[in-house]
Formats: structure tokens, sequence, C-alpha cells
């Protein structure tokens, strides 16, 4: 999902979130009761009044009440928050450490938008929400990565076959030096080149999934640099340039972070061939992870 395209998705959710919200609000509940009450007790406080009134005054009151609700910051990034939270759900991550990672990525998005909701009106706000929208995406591409990792980590026959890989290819080694039949050796020979295709395509995972672990820490720690970098930010930043540094940093590592999980992606692609393994649309993540773990294995596997 493209970082515009997320970004989108987002903002409806939150508005329809926050209509839903500002309805079921305790406020709500008192406005439409009060104007029952007093259209069947008070029908007529004054001469001219008509029962209906008390509907229109009601009516007013609750659209009134819904439009605080929608230009409130704080309701507003609360709202986004949990449907964050929804969409991307560390439970679902088995591996203590990295649901950990995300939680703590999720707190930090969570901490820096209040930071902005708390800022004043003006150009380094509208600046620090830049910085914001690269936050979520910081955050989504987080996700997708501890989840490719979650999978990874728990698949034990992955990691059987790097252990016993090696060992495999040495022993097929000495028989094929000690055999003198030609057509055995050839025989030998093939196996041999195949347990050592499934031994690169091993590698090769583990070499992505290293490099994964460590941009999923790198990105936590820059969400974490970012955070203490906008309590420092003031309104004369703006001017100096500061707050487009910011912007830009968190730019970059958005595209890096991108980067990665493009990498990941491929790697357990290149064994699906119609893509159905990685469609995490159809998928919860950690499913799909799973799934095109099973996918990358297999292909591994291939020539046992």
């Amino acid at each position: 999902m493209t970082k515009g395209s997320f970004q989108d998705e987002l903002e409806k959710k939150a508005t329809r979130a926050l209509l839903t919200r500002a309805v079921y609000r305790w406020e709500s509940a008192v406005i439409i009761g009060l104007t029952l009450v007093l259209s069947a007790f008070v029908p007529h406080p004054l001469s001219f009044w008509q029962p209906w009134f008390w509907l229109i005054l009601g009516g007013l009151g609750e659209v009134g009440l819904v439009w605080t609700s929608l230009t409130d910051p704080e309701f507003r990034a609360k709202a986004v928050s949990e449907i964050f939270r929804e969409k991307f759900q560390s439970r679902s991550v088995r591996d203590g450490a990295l649901r950990k990672q995300i939680e703590k990525a999720q707190e930090y998005r969570d901490r820096i938008d209040q930071s902005i909701n708390k800022s004043r009106d003006g150009v380094l706000r509208d600046h620090l929400r830049d910085v914001s929208r690269g936050i979520n995406t910081w955050a989504e591409n987080l996700y997708r990565l501890a989840a490719r990792l979650d999978a990874y980590h728990a698949d034990k026959m992955i990691q059987d076959d790097m252990s016993a890989v090696d060992p495999a290819i040495q022993e097929w080694k000495k028989k094929l030096a000690l055999e003198d039949d030609d057509t055995v050796k050839r025989q030998i020979s093939q196996t041999i080149a195949q347990k050592q295709i499934q031994r690169d395509n091993l590698l090769k995972l583990k070499n992505v999934m290293e490099q994964a672990e460590a941009q999923l820490e790198s990105t936590l720690t820059a969400m974490g640099t970012v955070y203490s970098q906008m309590m420092l930010l003031s309104a004369r930043d703006v001017a100096s340039g500061r707050a487009q540094r910011l912007q830009q940093d968190v730019n970059d590592q958005v595209q890096a972070l991108q980067d990665v999980v493009t990498t990941v992606d491929e790697v357990y692609q290149s064994g699906d061939t119609e893509g159905s393994a990685l469609d995490t649309t159809a998928q919860p993540p950690a499913q799909a992870a799973s799934s095109a773990t099973g996918q990358a294995r297999r292909k591994g596997t291939t020539g046992r």
C-alpha cells in the first residue's frame, strides 16, 4: 500500500469513526433525552412556543456537538489512534520482542500526534502534520516487517533446514568421492547441486531477515528521535528550516524502510508466481506472512 493510499484510508476511517463517536457521546444522549422530555412535559413554556421547537433546538444542539467533535484535535487523535491499533494489532504477533517493538512504535506514533495537536495553529503545525503522515507510514511498514519476521522465527522447518543442509552436502560429497559407478556419481552430483541451491536460498532468506531486523530497530530509534525533536521545536524553527529538515529526515527513513519491505516481499514472492501468499488484503498480516513463509520454504526445499 502506498504512502498516499494508506494515509487516505486512515483519514477516511477516522472521519467515519469520529461521526459515530460524536453521535454516541454521553453529551449526545443528554441532548436527545432532554429534547424528548421537554417536548413531552413542557410543550408550551411561552405563548408562541410549539412543541416541535424543542426538536429544532435539539437538532441544532446535536449538530453543534458533532461539529465540535470533528474539529477537536484531541478527540480526532484518539479516534485515529484506536483505528491504527485496530488495523495493526500487536497481539497477532507471537514473538514477544517483536510485539514490544510494535507497541513501542504505536506509542511513539500516538505521542507524536498528541504533540502536534497541542501545538498552535500556523505554519509549524502544518509542517508537523506532514511529518505525522510519514510516521504513520513508518508504523505501517514496521508492522509488516514484524509480521514477516514473526513468521520466519516461528517456522521450525526453516530453522531445521538451515542447520541440516551443510552437513548433508558434506555427507553427499564423501559418498561421491567413494563411488565408482558413473550413473550413481551423476545422480549424487545432481543431489549435491540441488542441496547447494537450497542452501543458497536459505542463506539469502536469512540475510534478508537480518536486514529487516536491523531496519526495524533503526526505524524504532528514528521514531524516538523524531519525538524528542518535536519536543524541542518551536515556532522560530520554521524560519530556520529545522522543521523542513525534520520532514526530510522522516521522508528518507520512510523510503529506506519501504525498500526493505519491498525486498522482503520479493523474497517471499519468488516462490509464488501469482502472489497469492502476499495478498495481505485478503488475509490478516500475520496469516499472510505465515503463508508466504511456506511458499519460500517450498521453493528452497524442492530439490531435497
